[in-house]
């Protein structure tokens, strides 16, 4: 588990709390703790080796607690799960997002889902954008390290994207 930390915040006020950012998978599963000025805390990629499911998501579990006894998190938020070609990848993605999520609901923190195009939209203002537009966007927005693997660039993503849709929200309601 690799925890990196910029040195910088972007421009704006942090509102204090923090949120966790997932971006769940088997193999890899990215994290990103953002504050409320959507500034990286900290952020890495939990990896697994090939095996038995049962082991590797033993060990997502593990790690996220690690995060979290380490890092105050104030709410969750990971992407919808998004069914594509491959049968048998979405079906690990599904278990480590039930690993991930037992382990946030156990911790007493709530989670919020954000379908890709909207993570896309509120980054790029494109719900369509690439991978490299998403990166691209992501880098001049917020500072992030330089060695940024695409998992943790997408926690990020999605943290930011709860921040800022979370400020949204509030304001609408008020």
């Amino acid at each position: 588990m690799g925890r990196l930390r910029p040195e910088a915040g972007p421009v704006g006020a942090s509102t204090g709390l923090r949120y966790l950012g997932i971006d769940p998978g088997l193999a890899a599963t990215g994290w990103a703790l953002v504050d409320g000025g959507a500034r990286v805390v900290a952020c890495g990629t939990i990896r697994t080796g090939p095996g038995a499911a049962g082991p590797r998501l033993l060990r997502i579990v593990d790690e996220l607690r690690s995060v979290l006894a380490a890092n105050p998190v104030d709410e969750a938020a990971m992407e919808e799960l998004f069914a594509g070609r491959n049968a048998s990848s979405v079906i690990g993605v599904a278990q480590a997002r039930g690993a991930i999520l037992v382990t946030l609901a156990s911790a007493g923190i709530a989670v919020h889902e954000y379908k890709p195009a909207q993570v896309k939209a509120v980054l790029t203002g494109y719900g369509m954008a690439t991978k490299v537009q998403m990166v691209r966007m992501l880098s001049l927005q917020v500072p992030v390290p330089s060695r940024l693997d695409d998992h943790a660039a997408d926690a990020v993503a999605v943290a930011i994207c709860h921040a800022r849709s979370r400020r949204l929200h509030q304001l609408v309601a008020t």
